[in-house]
């Protein structure tokens, strides 16, 4: 037996015991409603009415209207939040504009290391040198994870304004000559912001 089966029995007989036992109850009000006067029954009738009517309206109706008046009552509340979260939104905004045009300062050799490690990018994977042209820094990589290495060329755009001018990656490979998952080889030349816009 299924347990739909189960509870569908469970059921049956629930609703088989509840009828026994309303059975008798119910029979003695019908006999006594029969025998009350025409007029009498009119009463019992509008009196069962207004009992079933206030019994919906407590239980159906006056909760969602408690519910609409208390929601009425936050949302002025609520509005000021809104326009609160706007203008600080706006501030960040206007924030990070202001932030945008301002004179970035090009990261030292050290602080670019320093990044690079913190990125997961131990000093054995790289080293920082001039590049041929003379402006801006090249990264040279010995099999470093490219998944760290993006990440660190992300935070570098974002922290310093650094950009790429040149990348020349290759899939880094065993002495064997068979490629290593996700490590790369390869220079990549970075140029701070005033380089890039007198470009």
């Amino acid at each position: 037996m299924t347990a739909i089966e189960r509870l569908h029995q469970q059921w049956a007989s629930a609703r088989a015991t509840l009828r026994r036992a309303l059975d008798p109850t119910l029979t003695r009000a019908r006999q006594r409603y029969l025998a009350l006067a025409p007029r009498e029954r009119r009463l019992v009738t509008v009196a069962a009415a207004v009992l079933g009517t206030a019994i919906v309206f407590v239980t159906l109706i006056e909760p969602p209207l408690n519910t609409v008046r208390k929601l009425h009552a936050e949302l002025p509340a609520l509005r000021g939040q809104a326009a609160s979260v706007a203008d600080l939104t706006s501030q960040a905004r206007a924030l990070r504009q202001g932030s945008g045009s301002r004179a970035v300062v090009a990261p030292t050799p050290a602080e670019l290391g320093a990044s690079l490690e913190r990125a997961g990018l131990p000093a054995t994977m790289w080293t920082l040198g001039q590049p041929e042209s003379g402006a801006g820094m090249q990264l040279t990589l010995n099999q470093a994870p490219s998944s760290a290495l993006l990440r660190w060329l992300d935070g570098a755009g974002r922290d310093w304004g650094l950009a790429t001018q040149q990348v020349a990656l290759t899939r880094a490979t065993n002495p064997n000559g068979r490629p290593l998952p996700g490590l790369v080889n390869g220079d990549i030349t970075l140029i701070a912001p005033s380089a890039s816009g007198g470009r």
